[in-house]
């Protein structure tokens, strides 16, 4: 059972701000912020009707969010809003910590970056030369190209296992080795090669638990240590930390990961041994610290951790695909901007920076189904400090969702042999559920076709058999068919 609606929670989006909210310009733009949102899709009678953050919080049953802004090179200002958990109705703050999901990843990169700097590593050679707990199993995919820490860390080298979903507090936890191979009490697939190494890109968080366990390998310490003492403590992340039970001065500001509307979700938050790929606790504010660091050493102020030569493939998109080494690259020219986006469960967070205007916003939230959340933000930010080259997406128009139709669709659908999601209805609105995607909110185009804004320009038709529905079918030619109500 859900919780009550977050009215309480709302009554206290009161922030603890940085010293620049005193500043009347400061002040004018946090508030041009925060209430100017628009959402993605409308009704047609509310297109271009924009909505205050706290409107959107309690529309989407989002307990809490911190927001961090970046502009001239700084960050200006940080501010939390609403409660870091339902049940105890704690107010988040600007140094309450959230799990970062896959954002873990560009920062473990870090890491592994610092090893390849100090000449422990090298990006294009052969992992299994320096892995020693275990290797990549070899096989006829890897017999000319091999699986290399580029490859890891842009998702190009051929590796299995998109993403994970953690474990239950007072669960039986598995040792990396035991993810890697999935062995029980693992709960996902063994990480495997599958494609030609360097052939394809494919994001893979299995990749990135094979680069945790080199970088301890190659460190002779544990993944966690090493990132604490030579990458977070060096970036000044003080309130940041990659082990799953953090120092007694961070664990009591932990908040707790909800469901969508509000519900607390047992044990107050997973467990994730996969460290590098999803196990890091921070603040928007130490996340921006992770890009004005990398902003400085694009500029050849790479200090311990990069080279300049480092920090220009850092954020330069790798062949073939997305990520640099580690961020995802978006924009061209002087308009890159590098970040990532992160699920675990019962939290999401993204973050975006140019690499060379000193500009970007780091965005965290406790609850699933905060990613059209973001993106409105995100073009608020954009709009308020005049983001160049940043893309503004025009709002779609939405047709009414009938209660008919909500309660045909909604069910359990394969997606792909290996993934499987829920359509799932909440208070007369329809989401999508996907493993490490978190929740997306899906909308009526017509009385048979469905459209989710945060998946891009793809349309969804309801194929329906004896007045049952048995699938979707989607304009990029996919077709997803219903295993259950």
């Amino acid at each position: 059972m859900h919780n009550p609606p977050l009215s309480f929670a709302l009554a206290l989006l009161i922030a603890a701000t940085s010293a620049f909210a005193g500043e009347p310009a400061a002040d004018a733009r946090i508030r041009q912020v925060e209430n100017n949102l628009l959402s993605r899709v409308a009704l047609k009678e509310n297109l271009g009707r924009p909505a205050t953050l706290a409107q959107r919080m309690q529309e989407f049953g989002i307990p809490g969010v911190s927001i961090a802004v970046i502009d001239g090179g700084k960050i200006v200002w940080t501010r939390a809003y609403g409660v870091s958990d339902t049940v105890e109705k704690t107010p988040v703050t600007v140094d309450t910590i959230f799990q970062a999901g896959s954002i873990s990843k560009p920062i473990a990169a870090l890491g592994a970056l610092r090893l390849t700097r100090e000449g422990k590593l090298s990006l294009d050679d052969n992992v299994n030369a320096k892995l020693k707990t275990w290797r990549v199993p070899d096989n006829d995919f890897t017999k000319d190209q091999k699986v290399t820490l580029r490859r890891l860390m842009s998702h190009t080298a051929g590796l299995t296992v998109h993403g994970f979903p953690g474990y239950a507090v007072g669960s039986d936890i598995p040792s990396v080795v035991q993810v890697l191979d999935g062995q029980p009490p693992a709960n996902t697939a063994p990480v495997r090669v599958d494609v030609i190494p360097g052939s394809t890109y494919r994001y893979s968080g299995g990749g990135y638990t094979v680069m945790q366990l080199l970088i301890a390998d190659v460190s002779n310490e544990s993944f966690e240590s090493f990132m604490q003492s030579k990458v977070l403590d060096v970036l000044g992340m003080k309130s940041s930390s990659y082990a799953q039970n953090p120092p007694p001065t961070l664990t009591a500001r932990r908040a707790s990961a909800h469901r969508p509307g509000g519900e607390r979700i047992p044990g107050k938050w997973h467990i994730y041994p996969e460290m590098a790929a999803a196990g890091l606790w921070t603040t928007p504010g130490d996340l921006a610290r992770y890009l004005l660091y990398v902003e400085a050493a694009v500029r050849g102020e790479g200090g311990e951790l990069l080279t300049p030569a480092l920090a220009k493939e850092l954020v330069t998109r790798q062949s073939p695909g997305q990520h640099g080494l580690g961020p995802s690259i978006e924009g061209a020219d002087e308009f890159v901007r590098f970040g990532h986006g992160g699920v675990d469960e019962g939290f999401e967070a993204n973050m975006i920076a140019y690499v060379a205007r000193g500009q970007g916003v780091v965005i965290m939230a406790n609850a699933n189904v905060a990613r059209m959340l973001f993106d409105e933000i995100k073009e608020s930010v954009a709009r308020a400090y005049e983001w160049p080259g940043y893309p503004i997406e025009p709002q779609l128009e939405a047709q009414p969702i009938s209660r008919n139709l909500l309660e045909r669709v909604r069910g359990k659908y394969q997606l792909s042999p290996e993934t499987t999601g829920a359509l799932v209805t909440r208070d007369g609105r329809l989401f999508l559920e996907i493993v490490d995607l978190g929740a997306v909110e899906v909308f009526a185009k017509s009385a048979t076709e469905l459209f989710a804004p945060a998946m891009g320009p793809i349309t969804i038709q309801v194929v329906e058999s004896e007045g049952k529905v048995t699938a979707l079918k989607t304009s990029n030619g996919r077709e997803y068919v219903k295993l259950s109500e």
